[in-house]
């Protein structure tokens, strides 16, 4: 039985996708000119993940690279708006974002029929005060033992290196835990290539790519007493006198010294 759960956290716990489309919705009706919804979010996503790597990386700040985002978005467009268009763009959007944060159906459920089984690692790429600050908006951050953030330990998923360390801050082997994440690459492929037993979050029913094979997947977090026996997998007797978490450790761990969603 797995003695750890490591989760994604956007768009796997978080509905990230749902909140920067409601955001986007906003700023396209008052800046978009006429534009298709769809295409303005297909150039806003595509937008996101390369300035996020900037922002990773420390190459850029995180208000910089929302205004770029927004340059680029109307540029792709054909818009040539000025400077206090693309501020304003980008200052809707980070409202608008804070405003339509939710968890996904049934994570909070499902957290919280995991913890007396198993402790609970967040593993994302993103920015550590960021996932912070979603955990604790969402009523999630209660029933989660540690957050790893590439950010904060300088390495992204899908190297090995962050599934290493979520490993030893959780304090169980690869064989004692289970990685859950809607990314075949980083998730997915990140964690069997750690060692570590994966199951892909697949709401959108998508085909699974044939490496690695024979990965389990769930489509919804719901109901809960369906998911727990995929995520804790079948007792062994290396189980015996393994417990629930104690009290004591609720909420984060230390954390030492998936995307820039916002």
């Amino acid at each position: 039985m797995a003695r750890a759960v490591l989760f994604d956290l956007d768009d796997t716990l978080f509905d990230h996708r749902r909140s920067a489309r409601a955001a986007l919705t906003e700023v396209h009706r008052i800046h978009g000119r006429g534009t298709d919804l769809d295409a303005f979010e297909r150039e806003h996503t595509a937008s996101l993940e390369v300035m996020h790597v900037e922002v990773l990386a420390g190459r850029m700040g995180l208000d910089e690279a929302r205004r770029e985002r927004f340059r680029r978005v109307f540029s792709a467009l054909g818009i040539t708006p000025g400077e206090a268009d693309v501020d304003a763009a980008a200052s809707a959007y980070r409202s608008g974002y804070m405003v339509a944060r939710r968890a996904l159906d049934g994570a909070a459920e499902l957290l919280l029929a995991l913890r007396p089984h198993a402790r609970i690692g967040i593993v994302t790429n993103n920015l550590l005060e960021e996932q912070r600050d979603k955990l604790a908006y969402c009523g999630l951050a209660a029933c989660v033992d540690e957050l790893i953030a590439s950010e904060d330990v300088g390495v992204s998923k899908p190297d090995r290196g962050i599934f290493d360390i979520a490993l030893r801050r959780m304090g169980v082997t690869a064989a004692d835990a289970v990685m859950v994440g809607d990314s075949w690459v980083n998730d997915i492929a990140g964690a069997v290539n750690a060692g570590i037993r994966a199951i892909w979050f697949n709401p959108d029913r998508k085909a699974a790519p044939a490496i690695p094979a024979g990965v389990p997947e769930i489509h919804a977090l719901t109901p809960a007493a369906d998911v727990l026996p995929l995520l804790l997998g079948p007792p062994s007797p290396a189980d015996a006198g393994f417990g629930p978490p104690s009290p004591a450790d609720a909420g984060f761990g230390e954390t030492g010294g998936e995307r820039t969603s916002s």
